[in-house]
């Protein structure tokens, strides 16, 4: 949890100072959109890549030079600012999206073989964990902003924090499994179309997770300014009971998980989606419409550490991969999810294209709901009968 806070804790606090970046830089809202995009165009960027640093340095050594990487890549866009200098704060973003993208995969990695030491859910409470460190790293930024705390000396000190606290978590990450551990009972490499029908489908469920974030951080305060008559000031409170109910249903989410199993709980959460968000885009007034933000919250909880866990499992994949993968894909659609609301806001209304991004939960349930024998999309298949030491499953759990 201390490892995943400090991933979240690290970037947030740059973003907390966003307005102060681009009223120093003067730019237009145009170009500061453009710029801000390079961390996650960074993160897209790295493709396959953090797999393979994890698997050649192991998780704990990646987790803990990404953090030192993406510090100083911060501290680098921080001196952009202080220089006047967009491209030097753009190359700073897109270095800490590469950075962050190495890091998400190694804690990821890690977390899920914690997870499967001790036979039960424990992910989404390190994702809950990472909320908490978003949430801190925000506090701070914007208490450096208040007491005029320059920029480069802020960020310099918080990474030398969240490095201290990501070294000293990493070393007491489980060791990597031995190569005779991982070789043993392997199952043969699939096809890249068999590999593509587990994959794509997980990667749905991730992504109607992230959509959910997406409505939230960019649209809820329009939504409820624009449609439902709220004050512009006040507005920010949708965005609040969403990622507040979020983190709850993180809290809660492995009880539930362990108690109902991963496919009920996926097809539960994923319904959650479907009626919060189409509920937020055409409920007739502020209450429902924040009830069904807060509904949309909880059921986006599990959706992104479930998608991680099935991708773990993918049989024949090198060790790491299919967390890769899933973390890839989301980075990538991310960076034309919202401006796609946005074209399609523009075209016709908000509530309209937030009913339209609801598809993608729609067909991520459509998958989990057809009949078991086909639905190696989305739930790969175990090896038979698993040594305690090699690979256990992460969950125990009625859908196993």
């Amino acid at each position: 949890m201390a490892a995943f806070a400090t991933n979240g804790a690290l970037p947030a606090s740059l973003l907390a100072r966003y307005a102060e970046v681009k009223e120093t830089l003067g730019l237009s809202p145009a170009i500061f959109g453009l710029i801000v995009v390079g961390f996650g165009l960074g993160g897209a960027l790295a493709l396959h890549f953090p797999g393979v640093i994890a698997r050649r340095i192991g998780v704990a050594r990646t987790a803990g030079f990404g953090s030192v990487w993406m510090g100083a890549a911060l501290t680098l866009a921080a001196l952009g600012v202080a220089l006047g200098n967009p491209w030097v704060v753009l190359a700073g973003l897109l270095l800490t999206g590469f950075g962050d993208a190495a890091v998400d995969v190694a804690q990821n990695s890690q977390g899920l073989r914690v997870q499967a030491a001790y036979g039960r859910s424990l992910l989404n409470s390190m994702h809950a964990g990472w909320s908490i460190g978003a949430a801190i790293g925000g506090a701070v930024g914007t208490l450096a902003a208040v007491l005029g705390v320059p920029l480069v000396v802020h960020m310099a000190v918080w990474a030398l924090f969240c490095i201290l606290v990501m070294t000293l978590a990493a070393r007491s990450f489980m060791p990597e499994p031995v190569a005779a551990e991982e070789s043993e009972e392997t199952p043969a490499k699939p096809s890249g179309w068999s590999t593509a029908k587990i994959l794509l489908p997980l990667a749905l469920i991730a992504l109607a997770g992230v959509s959910v974030e997406d409505v939230g951080n960019n649209w809820s305060a329009v939504l409820l300014s624009t449609e439902r008559g709220m004050a512009a000031a006040s507005a920010g409170v949708g965005l609040s009971v969403l990622l507040g109910a979020q983190f709850i249903g993180r809290m809660i989410g492995d009880r539930v998980i362990d108690r109902l199993g991963e496919r009920t709980s996926l097809i539960g959460s994923l319904s959650a989606v479907i009626i919060g968000l189409l509920g937020a885009a055409w409920a007739p007034g502020i209450g429902l419409t924040l009830v069904s933000l807060a509904v949309a919250g909880l059921g986006c909880a599990v959706t992104v550490p479930l998608a991680f866990a099935r991708a773990d499992k993918v049989p024949g994949l090198p060790a790491h991969s299919g967390v890769t993968w899933i973390s890839w894909a989301m980075r990538a659609v991310m960076l034309s999810l919202s401006p796609a609301i946005g074209v399609m806001t523009q075209g016709a209304s908000l509530p309209t294209a937030i009913s339209v991004i609801v598809s993608i939960a729609v067909l991520a349930l459509v998958l989990q709901l057809r009949p078991r024998k086909t639905a190696g999309l989305g739930s790969p298949p175990s090896s038979p009968e698993p040594e305690p030491s090699s690979s256990p499953e992460p969950f125990s759990s009625p859908s196993h």
